[in-house]
């Protein structure tokens, strides 16, 4: 909830639209889908943290 605070307008809706997206490709699995993502070591740090993000995001949505 704090990073709301702190966050740009254009980071917020570049992360919402991507979000819409990445829901219409996997639907009902896209929190796994996130999960998956987010947990993979075999991805830069950089990577991973942008997934977490976008998995805070699809939760509240």
């Amino acid at each position: 909830m704090l990073d709301m605070l702190f966050e740009s307008r254009q980071r917020a809706a570049r992360d919402a639209k991507e979000v819409r997206l990445l829901r219409d490709r996997y639907g009902d699995t896209l929190v796994q889908e996130l999960k998956g993502r987010a947990r993979d070591r075999s991805l830069p740090t950089r990577d991973r943290k942008h997934w977490q993000r976008i998995l805070r995001k699809a939760r509240r949505a």
